[in-house]
């Protein structure tokens, strides 16, 4: 019996102290601040897909402009603001202008006046060196 009652407390110990043990790391763990660091994007590696490359002039068809915002590896960056620079002519909604995870935002443009248009793309007010290029018939 006392053998039995030793035992049991042993291990009851030994269990506690795994258990405080245990507890420790995790509040450690959990209680890190998590640091948010700003990953910059590299102008040379964003570019600006268009689809399709014309569309009529009747304010209904549109043009999806897709900017990928990318970094020096080439991966997509999220969270940047991006913009097209305004066209008197042209009528650009917003779908998605912040970048994803996969550093992609969207516009579609239309327009009601034909011509070709060369868009300024800004990112986080820099600009790329591609721009975009619309042409309405």
């Amino acid at each position: 019996m006392k053998k039995s009652v030793l035992f049991l407390l042993l291990f009851l110990i030994i269990l506690l102290g795994f258990v405080i043990f245990f507890g420790l790391y995790e509040v450690k763990f959990f209680t890190g601040r998590a640091s948010i660091k700003t990953v910059s994007f590299s102008v040379d590696n964003s570019y600006v897909f268009i689809t399709p490359l014309r569309a009529r002039a009747n304010e209904q068809e549109k043009i999806r402009v897709t900017v990928f915002v990318l970094d020096d590896q080439g991966l997509g960056v999220m969270g940047k603001k991006v913009v097209l620079a305004a066209v008197e002519a042209l009528n650009i909604e917003n779908i998605q202008a912040l970048t994803d995870n996969f550093g992609k935002a969207y516009f579609d443009v239309t327009a009601g006046k034909t011509g070709e248009y060369y868009l300024k793309v800004l990112i986080d007010d820099t600009e790329l060196k591609q721009k975009a290029h619309l042409s309405f018939y």
